[in-house]
C-alpha cells in the first residue's frame, strides 16, 4: 500500500513540475531558454537532492511514465505521415545525415571515454547518449552500462545541443532555412531538440520527429551490427 501512496506522489509531483515548467518556459525572453524540459530538469535534480532520494528509487515510483516515452515516440510517426512527400524528397540527404551524425556521437563519446581511462560500464552508458531516452537505455543496459548514467548523459546531450544550436547555425550555416534546423535539433538533441523546434518553429516539429526517429532507428542499427559482429569474432 505504501508503495502505491509513493508512486502516486511522485507522479503527482512529476507532473506539476512540468505544468510550472512549461507555463515559466512561455515567459522566458531568451529563445534557448524556452524549453520546459530544462526547468523541469532542474527542478527535479534539487527536489531530489534536498529530500535525499536516490535517482533509482525515484525512477521506479515514475515507471508509468518511463513506459510512456516509448509510446510517446512511436506516436511522432503521425507528423512523419503528414510530411511524407517532403521527406521522401530529401530521404538520401536525411539518411547520410543520420549515419554521419549517429557513427560520429557513438565513436566521440566512446574514444573521449576510453582515453580517459573510464571503465566498461561508463563507456556502455556514454555510448548511446545522442540518441532518444527510449532507446538509449535499452542500448546502454545491453552492453553493460548503468541506467542512471545514460539517463544523465542523454539528457545532457539534449541540454547542450538545444543550448548551442543557435550559435552553431549562426557562424556555421547561417543561410540554413527551419527545416534543415528542425531535422538537426531532432537528430542531435531528441526530445529536447523537439521541444525546442516547438519554441522556434512549430510548423516543422515533423523534421525533428523524422532526425529523433531516424537517431534512434540508425543507432539501434548500429549498435546490432557491432553486438553481432564480436558474437561472431
Amino acid at each position: 500500500m505504501a508503495d502505491i501512496v509513493l508512486t502516486a506522489a511522485w507522479l503527482a509531483v512529476t507532473i506539476l513540475i512540468w505544468w510550472i515548467s512549461q507555463r515559466l518556459a512561455e515567459r522566458i525572453c531568451i529563445p534557448a531558454l524556452r524549453n520546459p524540459l530544462f526547468f523541469g530538469i532542474i527542478a527535479l535534480c534539487i527536489l531530489l537532492s534536498l529530500l535525499g532520494i536516490d535517482p533509482g528509487d525515484y525512477l521506479a515510483h515514475v515507471q508509468p511514465l518511463t513506459f510512456l516515452v516509448g509510446l510517446a515516440t512511436v506516436a511522432l510517426a503521425l507528423p512523419l505521415w503528414q510530411q511524407r512527400r517532403l521527406i521522401v524528397a530529401n530521404a538520401r540527404a536525411m539518411l547520410l545525415s543520420t549515419l554521419a551524425s549517429t557513427v560520429t556521437g557513438i565513436l566521440a563519446a566512446v574514444a573521449i571515454g576510453w582515453l580517459l581511462g573510464l571503465d566498461r560500464p561508463y563507456l556502455a552508458s556514454i555510448g548511446p547518449k545522442m540518441t532518444t531516452l527510449a532507446v538509449a537505455l535499452p542500448l546502454s543496459r545491453l552492453t553493460g552500462g548503468w541506467d542512471n548514467l545514460a539517463m544523465l548523459c542523454v539528457m545532457c546531450n539534449g541540454v547542450g545541443g538545444s543550448f548551442i544550436s543557435s550559435a552553431l547555425w549562426k557562424a556555421l550555416v547561417p543561410k540554413s532555412g527551419p527545416e534543415e534546423r528542425a531535422f538537426s535539433l531532432g537528430l542531435s538533441s531528441h526530445a529536447m531538440g523537439i521541444a525546442r523546434t516547438l519554441a522556434i518553429s512549430p510548423d516543422h516539429v515533423s523534421l525533428a520527429s523524422c532526425g529523433m526517429l531516424l537517431s534512434a532507428l540508425m543507432a539501434a542499427a548500429l549498435y546490432g551490427l557491432a553486438l553481432v559482429a564480436v558474437a561472431s569474432a
